[in-house]
């Protein structure tokens, strides 16, 4: 199973509830797990009253050397759930400095644990900076996923990162449009910039969404709503399902990927 990457790289775009949502309508056969990789530091832990440990600062302390990554995953996890759907978390704490210090075990000989062959892993990975902790975890990925509202100004700056996205990127490339907007319109300016200015596959990248404006769904995923009976037909948790379909998120990996990425890395 894959190991998806949720960033953004301007503004607020709502990686932290897509992380979780993805998760959440994910078939439970995957067994789903969300693991925050923000280097700001987690926000699940406050947002939905779950307990300081364990965390990713317990899993990261497994993952040294670790044979069992799923034993090591374990040892992060907490549960979580969203209606009828289990999914399990790995928070990491507020404030960012344990996280960034347990970032380089989660990408390096500890890589094997985000990368687990049996389960789908989601990575809430927060804001790209350069010099971030987290641009090793990106080659890792089955799957990059760039959240951004569309605006002139969080594309503009989106465009600036593409060549770093493209060069490190060993999977595959999404922009997820958090708003309404004409999806053709900014993959033409995105591709047209790969391909003239970066001289790389105009596929180098796709574009989708847009995502639905849903403020229920929202207060769910946020842990200020009870989830009810039909929480999955809502129009966000649709939108999610409907992204594992497109970027074809339960067939693209497998162990040998895993392997192909971390001798890559």
């Amino acid at each position: 199973m894959p190991l998806v990457a949720v960033t953004y790289v301007k503004g607020r775009s709502g990686a932290t509830t897509t992380a979780l949502g993805l998760a959440a309508v994910a078939p439970s056969r995957v067994r789903p797990v969300v693991v925050e990789c923000d280097p700001a530091g987690g926000d699940l832990m406050y947002r939905l009253d779950l307990a300081a440990t364990p965390s990713l600062v317990d899993l990261a302390a497994a993952a040294r050397g670790a044979t069992d990554a799923q034993g090591a995953l374990a040892a992060g996890q907490q549960a979580l759930g969203v209606g009828d759907a289990a999914v399990p978390v790995v928070v990491a704490p507020a404030g960012g400095t344990q996280t960034r210090a347990a970032l380089p075990e989660l990408t390096g000989i500890g890589a094997s644990v985000l990368t687990t062959s049996d389960r789908l892993v989601v990575a809430d990975c927060g804001r790209l900076a350069p010099g971030s902790p987290v641009w090793p975890l990106l080659p890792l990925a089955d799957v990059v996923l760039v959240m951004a509202r569309a605006r002139t100004d969080e594309v503009a700056h989106l465009r600036e990162y593409l060549a770093e996205l493209v060069d490190v990127n060993a999977g595959q490339l999404a922009l997820l449009l958090a708003a309404s907007y004409p999806v053709a319109e900014v993959a033409s300016v995105l591709t047209t910039h790969i391909a003239e200015e970066l001289a790389a596959a105009s596929d180098s990248i796709g574009v989708l969404g847009p995502l639905p404006v849903d403020g229920k769904a929202a207060a769910v995923l946020g842990g200020e709503m009870v989830a009810g009976r039909r929480w999955r037909r809502l129009p966000l948790m649709r939108a999610y399902t409907d992204l594992l379909d497109d970027l074809a998120l339960l067939q693209v990996a497998g162990p040998e990927a895993a392997d192909a990425r971390r001798e890559a890395s």
